[in-house]
């Protein structure tokens, strides 16, 4: 059964995961969101299955927060917009609870080891059923610790070089065969 939090209250604290997956949109009614609204009851058991991963999704209400490295207009020093980087899935070491003080107290600095790996969908889907094989495809390699042979590193930001604010990996489809490992995706996150 997997873990679904519709909720950033769901997280407490002190709860600890090797890192957490959002499924980001701007809280619009378009077809790309919906059909990871429609989908997150799959991504949250195919994560949960691997045991130390979270999905969290924006409930009918949605959290709003805002804060120099993500909001719905920029990405760790990227246009969201003119990059077509929302809506998106990010994995990241950052917790809900982090979410929770940002969305009521702005201008906070921004956390020491903060990571983040993004893949956005608009720029990759040109309709639901590509969103839907493509959460499918990074779920299940997830979940079976396999590496995305299908993705590979668009762009490698690293923190306090060209805007960064964070250290950040930029995903996309990659059909030629050099995938991005799975081990690299868990290191990433525990490297300090």
């Amino acid at each position: 059964m997997g873990l679904m939090v519709h909720s950033l209250e769901g997280i407490p604290e002190e709860h600890h995961r090797d890192y957490f997956i959002y499924l980001l949109d701007y809280g619009w009614n378009e077809p790309l969101s919906n059909a990871l609204k429609s989908n997150f009851g799959q991504m949250a058991t195919l994560a949960s299955e691997k045991k130390n991963a979270v999905v969290i999704m924006r409930t009918d209400a949605g959290v709003h927060f805002s804060d120099e490295v993500l909001s719905w207009h920029n990405i760790n020093g990227d246009d969201a917009d003119r990059e077509q980087l929302l809506p998106a899935i990010l994995i990241t070491n950052r917790h809900p609870a982090e979410f929770r003080k940002r969305a009521v107290k702005e201008n906070d600095a921004v956390e020491q080891n903060l990571k983040m790996i993004l893949f956005p969908l608009k720029k990759y889907c040109k309709d639901t059923t590509e969103v839907v094989a493509l959460i499918q495809q990074i779920f299940t390699s997830i979940k079976q610790g396999k590496d995305l042979d299908n993705f590979g590193i668009v762009r490698e930001k690293k923190k306090g070089f060209g805007g960064a604010l964070a250290n950040s990996i930029l995903l996309e489809p990659n059909f030629a065969g050099v995938g991005f490992s799975f081990n690299k995706l868990i290191n990433y996150f525990k490297e300090k």
